[in-house]
Formats: structure tokens, C-alpha cells, sequence
């Protein structure tokens, strides 16, 4: 993690604060949680870019007619009437 990457020291921080805290909680050193982070966002981005995939290739099949929401029966009684 580069002080450059960052556009104000604030969000370097912000950052800085979740690589220390992760490393707590995995009892590793900071530099193996920022690892770990970014091994995950990769992980998420491959994920997500394989749902798209799988959806561009298998699209939902659609219902032949469409079933109009408000339409009333068609045998209704009140249609009967001349």
C-alpha cells in the first residue's frame, strides 16, 4: 500500500486502519492481510465476471405469451351478455 495510490491521507488511513485490523483478526502481519484482500477482491472480480458470462450465455427462457396482469377471465359472465 503506496501513499501515492491515495488521493488524501485521510483515505490512506481509512485503509491502512482495515489491512491492521484484518491482520489482527487473522493473526498475520499487515502485509500478508493486504495480500489476502486483494487476493479476494481478484477472487469477486473473477466471480462476478463468470455470473455475467454465465448469463450472456444461458439467458432465462422466457414465457411464450405473456400473461397481461390486469386482463380479466375470458369466460367472465359479463362477456356473455349481448
Amino acid at each position: 500500500m503506496r501513499r501515492a495510490d491515495f488521493t488524501s491521507d485521510a483515505e490512506y488511513y481509512r485503509a491502512h486502519r482495515k489491512v491492521f485490523l484484518l491482520a489482527q483478526e487473522l493473526g498475520c502481519t499487515p502485509i500478508d492481510a493486504e495480500r489476502w484482500m486483494k487476493d479476494q477482491a481478484t477472487r469477486m472480480r473473477q466471480l462476478a465476471a463468470q455470473a455475467r458470462l454465465d448469463a450472456k450465455q444461458n439467458p432465462p427462457s422466457a414465457p411464450a405469451v405473456p400473461t397481461p396482469g390486469g386482463a380479466p377471465a375470458w369466460d367472465a359472465p359479463w362477456m356473455m351478455q349481448e
